[in-house]
This record gives structure tokens, C-alpha cells and sequence, in this order.
């Protein structure tokens, strides 16, 4: 406390001018000293946070350096526990690819009018679609149902009214990939418009089309194309008379025309073995992804888990890989299709009728139902 003895000296006025200036220096020591405590605590807070920063850092770098040795030792240790992994491993860890599904098989239309709705209705935003929609009367009703559910036949279709007075004879061959299997579409312009039974190759040629390609590919040769096959096909009776084309096609028929053919078990194990092996596998199709009544399609390899076709009646389902179980479960019967002796190339005529050509009824197979099904179409 301040001494105020001597304030006897001095007058009231300079007095209270004394305490007025003795109570300025107070509050002005004060606020130094709050100013400096505030700066301490400041100066404190960021040390602890520069600490905190790099004592979070030094944990972080060791926990990357751990994780980094650990997952080192496993996966080390998982490649040396995978290196002969078992089939059951590998059917386990098979990939399961994502099928768009527009591009599945869709039921076939009903009829004429059913079909006419459905363009209509793609009239709308396809002008291709809108000109075959206005010109409908030119069209057959199963080139307009088919056109319904696979638009890959739209240009087809447009080319039908000027190619379907041509006579397609298939005397020409087709071109002979060396090191991939040729998709030989049913509908292609070069084959689709020839006759196929009471219809054309482009309905219901998935058999010739996928013969031809296995033969094409394994002789390479391009001399049986689709035309061939289905010509073929109809002089051994290898066509139904509802447009079906029965499996003897495939085991008989292809014997005849140069090519090893043995039936093949649903085996996944088998499918691989044969496919390494440097052969192809022609299936017949339940109704399922591919088709809504029956229908052939090719297998022509197994890669990273998966088998990859050639679908003669669809270029998009030919373009993506299909895991075992979702192929396998909607397979009729398959047969494995090896290199052999070739077709001798000599006139068609001739060759039938000096019995190139083997037509003798095998009772086994007397219970061949055509594209793996009842129905009359395999492209549907």
C-alpha cells in the first residue's frame, strides 16, 4: 500500500491527481502482465501442438513401415500356398463378371402385330428401326419378330428387300483367321439371306455357323462356309422339318466333313483340358442367356476363369466373358471339335454322289432334338 504521509504537503487537488496516476500505472502493469500470460499460453499451446504433429507423424511412419514388412511376409506366403492350387480352390475363387443384361436373350414375340408394337416403340428413337417400321409390309413376320428382341439385325433387315430375290449358292470361301476363331454371324449379309430348311440361315443357322467356324478355324480352310454346312445339313437329313437341326450334325456330320468329333461331359475340368488341348467346344443351348428355345454357340477359349464364346446370333454376347456355373448349367450337350483329315474339294455334286457324304442312321443318336430343344427356331 502506498505511504500517503507526506500528502500533508500537498493540496486535495494534487493529491487526487497523484492517486488518479498511481492508479493508471497499476492498471497499466496489469495489463503488461495479462498480455505477457496470454502470449505464454499461446507460445505453450503451439509447442504442444508442434509436439502432438510429430509424435502422430513418427506413429504413422512406423504403422507404414509394419504394414509394408507384414503384408510382404503375406503375400509371399500366399503365393508360395498357391503355387498348385486344387480345382476346388479354383472354382471358388472364379470371377463373376457382370452381364449387361440387355444384351441376354429376350422371349421371341408373340406374333406379327406383337412384334409390330415392340418396333414402334424403337421407331422412336432409331430411324433405321422407323424406316423398316414405315416399309413393314416387304418384311416376313419372323425377320420382323427376330428384329424385335436383337437390333444387330437391323442392317440385315434393311438390306432384306433387295438381296432376297438373289440366289446364294456359297461358292466362295470365307477368310481364314491364323491365330483367333472367326464369328461367323448367322444374319451376315454374305450367308444370312440363302434358304435354311422352310426359312433362311440368318433364323435358324446357329448349327451350320458354328460348324463352319470350328472347321474354318482347326483345317484352315475356308472352303465350308455356313452356306455349305447348311446345304450339307439338309442333303443328310440333318434338319428337322420344323427347322431344327439335330445334334447328329455334330458328331456324324462333322466326322463326314474332315473333322474329329467326341461328345464332352459338363466338366468344368474337361472343358479346360479340351480347349488346351487346341480344340474347339460347339454347344447345344437350353432356353437361358443365349436363347429362349434352343440354339448352338461355340466355346472358344478359357481365360483368367472364364469362358468366352462365339454366339452366331449375337456379336455383344461374344464380347464378354461367362464364369463356369452360369454357362455350364444351361448346356444340353457339347462336343469337343478337333483338326482331322479336311474335306476333300472337289464338286459338291460329284462328292454326294460318289458317298462323300455319310447319311447312315446312327440309333443312338435317334433322340436328337435339334438346337437343344422342341422348338422350331435356334435364333430366338
Amino acid at each position: 500500500m502506498e505511504d500517503f504521509e507526506d500528502y500533508e504537503e500537498l493540496t486535495p487537488e494534487e493529491i487526487e491527481r497523484e492517486r488518479v496516476a498511481r492508479k493508471r500505472r497499476r492498471e497499466a502493469r496489469e495489463r503488461r502482465r495479462r498480455q505477457r500470460k496470454r502470449q505464454a499460453i499461446i507460445r505453450c499451446s503451439i509447442l504442444i501442438l508442434i509436439v502432438i504433429l510429430i509424435i502422430v507423424g513418427f506413429v504413422k511412419l512406423l504403422s507404414g513401415i509394419w504394414k509394408h514388412f507384414h503384408n510382404s511376409d503375406k503375400r509371399n506366403s500366399t503365393a508360395t500356398e498357391t503355387i498348385v492350387p486344387t480345382t476346388e480352390e479354383a472354382t471358388t475363387e472364379a470371377p463373376k463378371p457382370e452381364i449387361d443384361e440387355s444384351i441376354l436373350a429376350k422371349p421371341l414375340p408373340e406374333d406379327r402385330q406383337a412384334a409390330l408394337a415392340i418396333l414402334k416403340e424403337q421407331a422412336e428413337t432409331d430411324s433405321d428401326i422407323h424406316a423398316i417400321y414405315e416399309n413393314a409390309a416387304v418384311y416376313p413376320d419372323k425377320i420382323l419378330q427376330c428384329l424385335a428382341i436383337n437390333s444387330e439385325m437391323k442392317q440385315f433387315v434393311l438390306d432384306y428387300p433387295a438381296q432376297i430375290s438373289v440366289v446364294f449358292e456359297g461358292d466362295f470361301e470365307v477368310d481364314v483367321p491364323v491365330s483367333e476363331v472367326p464369328l461367323f454371324l448367322q444374319y451376315d449379309e454374305q450367308w444370312g439371306y440363302a434358304d435354311y430348311g422352310t426359312t433362311l440361315l440368318a433364323i435358324n443357322g446357329s448349327g451350320p455357323a458354328c460348324l463352319s467356324m470350328a472347321y474354318t478355324y482347326l483345317q484352315q480352310d475356308g472352303y465350308l462356309n455356313p452356306i455349305r454346312i447348311a446345304d450339307f445339313s439338309m442333303e443328310q437329313g440333318y434338319l428337322g422339318e420344323n427347322n431344327e437341326t439335330f445334334w447328329k450334325l455334330m458328331t456324324e456330320g462333322a466326322s463326314s466333313l474332315g473333322l474329329i468329333s467326341n461328345e464332352l461331359s459338363t466338366s468344368k475340368e474337361d472343358m479346360i483340358s479340351a480347349l488346351e488341348d487346341g480344340k474347339l467346344i460347339i454347344c447345344s443351348m437350353d432356353p437361358g442367356d443365349f436363347t429362349k428355345t434352343g440354339q448352338y454357340i461355340l466355346i472358344r477359349s478359357y481365360e483368367n476363369g472364364l469362358f468366352y464364346v462365339n454366339d452366331p446370333n449375337s456379336e455383344a454376347r461374344s464380347n464378354v466373358g461367362w464364369d463356369y456355373e452360369r454357362l455350364s448349367s444351361q448346356i444340353s450337350n457339347m462336343w469337343a471339335i478337333e483338326k482331322g483329315t479336311g474335306y476333300s474339294h472337289g464338286d459338291s455334286e460329284s462328292d454326294n454322289e460318289d458317298g462323300d457324304y455319310d447319311n447312315t442312321d446312327d440309333s443312338d443318336n435317334n433322340t436328337d432334338t435339334g438346337d437343344g430343344t422342341d422348338q422350331t427356331d435356334d435364333n430366338n
